[in-house]
């Protein structure tokens, strides 16, 4: 009798784990544990039948134990609401809403007053994807300023400061559109886009996309991840290994060149303007 009532308590325990994956953990769960529940509440009733009470009851014993054992997994452990950083002191935090539907926080370092300024804006696209922009980022970003850059860059939705996306929506696909939207709200033309890392790979295959191409006045790529990982065996652009040869070719003289140094106060950058512009 104990083995069964193990084997039963067993049995619904998996059956509830398994209604889990299926729902994919649709309310919690609770949809899976009413579920499991209720077919064990069945299978007790079956059991039970033709008997005295209250012997009825026993078969509600394995149910009653496998329910409390999995109730557990339904209770929120974590918080569940959105929990953003506070504001940092140094930079304003705006938010823009992109008609993709993204609400994401933008920051803006204007050229330092009294240089030469860059005539096209920089948009800085961070590595993560979903955290906020690092401190040193924005190091990184004051200093391009103080060469000047005019430099905007947004935490991707979900990171930092930024709104949440339903988990779905999570793809390159849709950073893509997100970059592309940023650069039409913007409102100020064709613009330099650098991306970091995973910024990086959005930006490579941003390259690969006609309508975003025609707003990237020239792109840096550093160190880029995988730039598809496994989608590479899709035939079509976006299965390509290398973007190489996919964006048009940059017309006229570099506006600037990188090289790699220290730098006390940031990262190992040191960006300046090219002496043929």
């Amino acid at each position: 009798m104990e083995i069964l009532a193990v084997l039963a308590v067993a049995g619904l325990a998996g059956l509830f784990l398994a209604l889990i994956v299926l729902t994919n953990g649709v309310r919690a769960g609770l949809a899976a544990w009413l579920t499991a529940f209720g077919a064990g509440v069945i299978a007790a009733l079956w059991r039970g039948r033709g008997r005295t009470w209250p012997g009825r009851l026993w078969p509600f014993a394995p149910v009653i134990v496998a329910a409390a054992l999995t109730a557990s997994v339904c209770v929120p452990t974590a918080p569940t609401t959105r929990r953003y950083p506070p504001d940092l002191s140094f930079v304003a935090t705006r938010h823009w809403s992109l008609s993709t539907g993204s609400r994401v926080a933008v920051y803006h370092y204007p050229p330092a007053a009294g240089l030469p300024r860059h005539p096209t804006p920089l948009v800085y696209l961070y590595g993560g994807p979903v955290r906020d922009i690092s401190v040193l980022d924005h190091r990184f970003l004051r200093l391009l300023a103080g060469r000047g850059y005019d430099v905007y860059a947004y935490e991707q939705p979900g990171g930092g400061r930024s709104d949440l996306l339903p988990m779905e929506q999570y793809t390159i696909s849709r950073s893509v559109r997100d970059l592309a939207a940023f650069i039409d709200r913007l409102g100020k033309g064709p613009v330099d886009v650098l991306g970091f890392s995973a910024g990086a790979v959005v930006l490579t295959r941003a390259l690969a996309t006609a309508d975003v191409t025609v707003n990237v006045h020239r792109a840096i790529i550093a160190e880029p991840g995988p730039m598809d990982g496994p989608t590479t065996l899709i035939s079509g652009q976006q299965g390509r290994p290398s973007a190489r040869g996919l964006a048009p070719a940059p017309a006229g003289p570099r506006a600037t060149s990188a090289s790699t140094g220290e730098v006390r106060d940031g990262p190992a950058w040191n960006l300046r303007a090219d002496p043929g512009r």
